[in-house]
């Protein structure tokens, strides 16, 4: 009798992360996964109990990866807050589905915009960044972010679903303006304060 083939946890979240991928989270399922790797659905039941936990793991190593990319954007000190802006939009365009699945999902459903921009990770560093480069305090760099997020993920969304046509030069310039002037209003602020 030949040697059974074991079935890996990563076997399965890879498999799954490529049919997100391809066909989005909705096409996500026991029998596609195990089409994919070439065995039955018993050895993706024996790893996880349901397609629940499956799918909140896959949710998970989604945003690994999209960290990832966040982070890489973050490498120029001079630029770091627009080039976040940008590969937010670039993971749109390149990964539409994973797009989706982390920024166009019930996963926002109940949470405010400052709650989003609280919530992602790296934040601090993403603050203290823009403080830096505007000299604004904590709570209006959040502002600022929240503000400059909307307009990329605007764009963003747009890209994912197909409906956007700004050229790469257009986009930086959309979000330079965004950022200018919703930090020179909150600069303004700021000193009433």
């Amino acid at each position: 009798m030949p040697p059974r083939i074991r079935i890996t946890q990563d076997q399965i979240i890879n498999t799954s992360i490529g049919i997100v991928r391809e066909k989005g989270m909705e096409s996500l399922n026991a029998r596609a996964i195990a089409e994919m790797i070439g065995c039955s659905v018993h050895p993706i039941f024996r790893v996880y109990k349901s397609m629940d936990g499956l799918k909140e793991e896959v949710y998970q190593e989604t945003e690994k990866i999209y960290n990832a990319a966040m982070y890489e954007a973050m490498g120029d000190p001079d630029n770091g807050f627009l080039n976040i802006g940008l590969a937010y939009i670039e993971f749109a365009k390149r990964e539409k589905n994973l797009f989706k699945l982390l920024f166009m999902s019930d996963a926002f459903k109940s949470k405010s915009m400052l709650e989003i921009v609280d919530s992602t990770e790296g934040d601090d560093e993403v603050l203290e960044m823009i403080s830096r480069m505007t000299g604004l305090d904590k709570p209006f760099s959040r502002e600022l972010y929240a503000g400059v997020w909307l307009t990329a993920h605007g764009i963003a969304s747009m890209y994912a679903t197909n409906n956007c046509r700004f050229s790469d030069d257009e986009i930086r310039r959309l979000l330079n303006n965004s950022f200018k002037g919703l930090m020179m209003k909150l600069k303004s602020e700021e000193g009433e304060k």
